[in-house]
This record gives structure tokens, sequence and C-alpha cells, in this order.
């Protein structure tokens, strides 16, 4: 199968060489599939953006999602010319990109063990590199949970909710989240990456009222952990006026304890 060449955009210039290895790595790779992009990151599980970052040099693919795209190319090109990598070569590629290269690159980083020099650390460039946003989630909702974060939703300011005649129904039956089930189902099963990758996505890439619809569905189904999980991803945006948007559409609903976790949570963050 001939290669689908595509037209890259340019790499940043503070990437290090061995990042711009593997995104040029998988680049190749990618461009043995003739499938669109989207189509690719929804068969490896992540959003369509977090494929494009990974593509573009935004950040280090966590070794999970690296492996769900180089399966689904593999896939695509079954039955044609071997890829132009390896699996094992890119995840070594991905370790390379992880280690520090310079003296400087300690500031900000704990000390290796005993004897182990501090260049053959394998440590990310950056704290956001490191930690996904589902594990970001789940260190936020501890934090949430601790006495100090509980002392600022307490102090915290918060809208008036409108009179009761004025409020959306919150607890109405139209407000359904078709994944509730999905969701309840991957928790049981013990498929947790499966299910935050749904709380993630709602949290991040919902409208406000489609936000307020998964998070009053979990928790009518007893999944108080998981709505929790959704309001904290929304915390995490980092268009803050997203974050308030979504907040007012709780505060519209009635729903004063949602919004007050998602500000708690949003000080959190910033």
């Amino acid at each position: 199968m001939t290669p689908q060449r595509k037209k890259w955009k340019e790499l940043p210039g503070t990437i290090t060489a061995a990042h711009r290895t593997l995104v040029t790595a998988m680049r190749e790779v990618r461009e043995r599939s003739s499938r669109t992009q989207a189509e690719i990151a929804r068969d490896a599980h992540q959003a369509p953006t977090t494929l494009s970052n990974h593509l573009n040099g935004g950040r280090i693919p966590e070794t999970p999602l690296l492996r769900d795209f180089y399966a689904v190319i593999e896939k695509d090109a079954a039955g044609h010319e071997p890829l132009p990598h390896t699996l094992d070569a890119l995840l070594d590629m991905r370790t390379h990109a992880q280690r520090k290269h310079c003296e400087c690159c300690t500031v900000g980083y704990p000390p290796g063990p005993e004897g182990q020099d501090a260049g053959d650390a394998v440590l990310p460039a950056s704290h956001r590199v490191r930690e996904s946003p589902v594990t970001r989630a789940r260190r936020l909702r501890r934090l949430a949970r601790r006495r100090e974060l509980s002392v600022r939703r307490a102090h915290m300011r918060v809208p008036v909710p409108r009179t009761e005649g004025d409020r959306h129904p919150s607890g109405a039956a139209e407000l359904t989240w078709t994944e509730t089930g999905l969701v309840a189902r991957y928790l049981a099963d013990g498929q947790n990456r499966d299910a935050d990758l749904l709380l993630w996505q709602a949290g991040t890439t919902y409208s406000a009222s489609s936000v307020l619809e998964a998070v009053v569905s979990c928790q009518s189904a007893g999944l108080r952990a998981a709505a929790e999980t959704i309001l904290i991803n929304v915390a995490e945006r980092t268009d803050r006026q997203a974050v308030l948007n979504v907040a007012a559409a709780f505060s519209h609903a009635g729903r004063q304890e949602d919004v007050a976790f998602i500000l708690a949570a949003a000080t959190v963050v910033s």
C-alpha cells in the first residue's frame, strides 16, 4: 500500500531531539493508514485532539495510548508492507524522549535512587506529560475530599439560585445520560480505564447542559465517584469561561453543592 503522505505541521523548536524522533516515527506509522485521523483516534480509544497533540509534538503519549494507536494502524495496514517502525521501537523512542538530557533539567525533579546518574532517570519533561487527565482527576478528587477543600467550599460564594419556578428540573426523567449504564458496567467489570475515558470525555468536551445531564444521571444511579470525576474534569478545562458556563448551568438547575464542588476544584487546578 502506498503511504498516505500528509502535510504535517512544523514541530516546535522547544522539543528535544528524542521527542522529535518519536513524533517523526509516529507520523511515518500513521501515514500507512488511509483513514482519517478522527477515525483512527476513535478506534484507538482517544479524543482526536489528543492524537493530534501527540503527532504535533504537544506532549509525549502515555504507553497505553501509544500501543492502541499502533494497533489500529497495524490493523489498517494488514496484508501490505510492514510498518516502518515496530511497536517496541516506538516504545523505546518514548522512553528516550522522557529522559532528562542536561543538568538544567534537574530543576524541579526529585533526586533519583542512590548511585543513579540524574541523566539516566526516566522522568517526563513536565508534570502535565507525566500525569494523565484521569490521574489528575483522581488526585483532585482526593484533594476535594480533604478538610482544606471542604473549608474552601464552605466559605466560597456560590451564585444565588433562581426562584423555584425558573429552575430546570435537574432530577427529571429527561436528564438521562445514555452512557450511564456503560460506565456502571465498566466499573463493575473492573474496566476502570474505559470508564475513566468516558468520564473524561464528558467533563472536557461536553456542553454545559450535557455535563449537567451526565452528572445528574450518574448521581441518580448511585455512581457518586463517577459524577465527581466528571466535575473535576470540568474544572481541568483550560477554557475558564467554559468552566463558568458549566457552573452557571448547575446553579440554574438549583444544584448549589455541585457548583461549589466545581469552583473549589477549579481553585486547586489553577
